[in-house]
C-alpha cells in the first residue's frame, strides 16, 4: 500500500461521513477525555492537526475557540470549511507550516502521530507555532494497554489498532507509544512542562479502571503538555 492508496482510503471514508451526516464524537472514548480537559476557548487560537472530517474541530468551535485545521484529504477540508473552520489541505509532514512563531494558544494532535514517518519534525514545528505557555494535547493508541500487552505475549506481534482488518504489511499505524515513550519523545522535542497522562476506554471494567491506572487500562492515551 502506497501513500496515494492510503489517502484514497481516507478520502472515501470522510466523504461517506459527509454523505450520511455521521458524527462519531460521542462514540469515541477519547473524546470524553477532551470534554473534561477543554474549557471554554474564549476566542483562543487552536490548531487541529489531522482534522479529518471535522468531528473534533466542530467540538472546539462550539466551545468558543477560533479553530484552524490541517488536513491532507480534500473531502475532509471541504467538510471543515463548511463548518466555518480555517482549513488548509496539507500533508502533516510537509514542514514548515504557514503560521508565525508563537501563534497558537492550543494545538490538538489527535490520532495522527502513529501514522507518521517523521513525528519528531512535526512535534518541533508544533513547539515553534505554540505561544509560550501554550498547550499541546496529543492522542494515540496506548500500546501499554493491558490487552495489547497480552496480545503481544500470546502472538508475538503487535495488536492491530487501525480499527479495520488489513494485513500487517498494509498497517497504517507505524509508530507505537506507551506512557514512558511518549513522555520521552515530547521531552526530546522541547516539551518539558506540566506533563499529564489520561487513559480512555469505553468498555468495562477498563472504563472505570482507566481513571485509576490510565497507562495500563486505557486503550487510548491522551497527553497534555505545555511549551
Amino acid at each position: 500500500m502506497d501513500k496515494k492508496q492510503i489517502q484514497s482510503f481516507y478520502e472515501k471514508t470522510y466523504q461517506s461521513y459527509a454523505d450520511s451526516n455521521q458524527s462519531g464524537f460521542e462514540i469515541y472514548e477519547r473524546n470524553h477525555v477532551l470534554k473534561r480537559i477543554y474549557p471554554q476557548g474564549n476566542g483562543n487560537y487552536l490548531l487541529d492537526i489531522g482534522a479529518g472530517d471535522g468531528t473534533v474541530s466542530k467540538f472546539f468551535l462550539s466551545n468558543g475557540y477560533s479553530v484552524h485545521a490541517l488536513e491532507w484529504t480534500q473531502s475532509g477540508v471541504t467538510k471543515l470549511q463548511e463548518l466555518g473552520i480555517h482549513a488548509v489541505k496539507k500533508d502533516i509532514e510537509d514542514i514548515p507550516y504557514n503560521y508565525e512563531d508563537n501563534f497558537f494558544d492550543e494545538v490538538f494532535w489527535g490520532d495522527n502521530i502513529e501514522h507518521l514517518f517523521f513525528p519528531e519534525q512535526v512535534a518541533r514545528e508544533i513547539y515553534r507555532i505554540l505561544k509560550p505557555g501554550g498547550r499541546l494535547v496529543l492522542s494515540t493508541p496506548n500500546h501499554g494497554w493491558l490487552i495489547n500487552r497480552l496480545y503481544y505475549f500470546a502472538t508475538g506481534v503487535p495488536r492491530r489498532t487501525e480499527g479495520h482488518k488489513i494485513p500487517i504489511w498494509e498497517w497504517q499505524h507505524i509508530r507505537y507509544f506507551n506512557k514512558k515513550e511518549i513522555r520521552q519523545f515530547l521531552k526530546h522535542c522541547g516539551f518539558t512542562k506540566d506533563f499529564v497522562f489520561y487513559g480512555a476506554e469505553r468498555r468495562q471494567p477498563f472504563a472505570t479502571l482507566s481513571r485509576v491506572l490510565p497507562s495500563i487500562f486505557g486503550s487510548v492515551m491522551v497527553v497534555e503538555v505545555h511549551k
